[in-house]
């Protein structure tokens, strides 16, 4: 499974639409990359074997086999086996809060959905069987995967998620609200110097152009990084040039040449060595294997 990454980080999440705002994915973490990015659509997921971290700025947990967790809508996040050996595999349910919301303005939306999705004390809520609570919602999550080979199976969902949001909002009432997440204001400056990045990457690009798409300083800029990614900013544009660099050997017929050119790199030899270092083998050897 790929994940449909959009030009200025966000995830435009594949098979979601206004017909039916929901999607269902099992994840292989040994074949499917997760990058930083971010979708408008909240996400619950169950881990069925194997040990998933799942890092947002600043913050990283690792969920076991049978923990799931919550993320909220619009927060920047990564996900990756905790051990590259063993892998992770993991149930992912993706709805737009339409799904349970009917529309904007709606009792739903006001009363249930609103005070969770605007809340950023909230950005992840882990599901680790602590409670009563947390074992019914991943019980439900359960039964949300089973439900996908039944008839009337949107239904079935829709209601199943009906019960999860409100045991969702039963855990929130009962966590420690002192808890303070990342500042709004850092997740904000990275998602702007990102979706920055993520548009001028075949560019030459400079300290000061992406401190100035966030309008901070080329310090705040290094701190916000490090802080919320723990890399610097040519660390991630490197790492998002060869990205993009994967997706041309794998789908398109283009010379190695210019696979580097379009992806922001001066001459092929220098694309070559640093392919070679990040990914362990050669942009020719990559394109073979897949």
């Amino acid at each position: 499974m790929k994940l449909n990454i959009q030009n200025n980080n966000m995830e435009e999440v594949a098979g979601i639409s206004a017909q039916y705002p929901y999607v269902y994915r099992k994840v292989d973490g040994r074949e499917t990359s997760v990058p930083w990015h971010w979708h408008e659509e909240v996400e619950f997921s169950y881990v069925l074997r194997g040990n998933l971290r799942v890092t947002l700025p600043g913050q990283s947990y690792i969920f076991q086999e049978n923990q799931g967790f919550f993320i909220n809508s619009n927060i920047l996040h990564t996900m990756e086996p905790a051990d590259a050996k063993t892998g992770a595999f993991w149930d992912s349910h993706l709805f737009h809060p339409m799904l349970l919301g009917s529309h904007y303005r709606s009792i739903f939306d006001s009363k249930y959905l609103a005070p969770v999705l605007k809340n950023k004390k909230f950005e992840l809520v882990s599901f680790c069987g602590e409670n009563e609570t947390q074992q019914n919602i991943l019980q439900q999550l359960r039964r949300a995967a089973e439900a996908q080979e039944k008839e009337y199976s949107e239904f079935h969902t829709r209601n199943i998620f009906s019960d999860i949001w409100l045991l969702l909002i039963k855990e929130l009432q009962e966590l420690d609200n002192s808890a303070k997440p990342i500042k709004p204001a850092s997740q904000e400056r990275i998602q702007l110097m990102l979706a920055f990045i993520h548009d001028h990457y075949p560019e030459k690009l400079s300290l000061d152009q992406i401190a100035d798409a966030a309008f901070i300083s080329r310090r705040e800029c290094l701190r916000c990084f490090q802080n919320c990614i723990q890399r610097t900013p040519f660390e991630y544009l490197m790492d998002h040039r060869i990205r993009m660099a994967e997706k041309l050997l794998r789908t398109t017929d283009l010379s190695i040449t210019e696979i580097a050119l379009q992806t922001g790199f001066s001459n092929s030899a220098y694309f070559a060595k640093t392919f070679k270092e990040l990914k362990k083998q050669s942009p020719s050897q990559y394109r073979k294997s897949n």
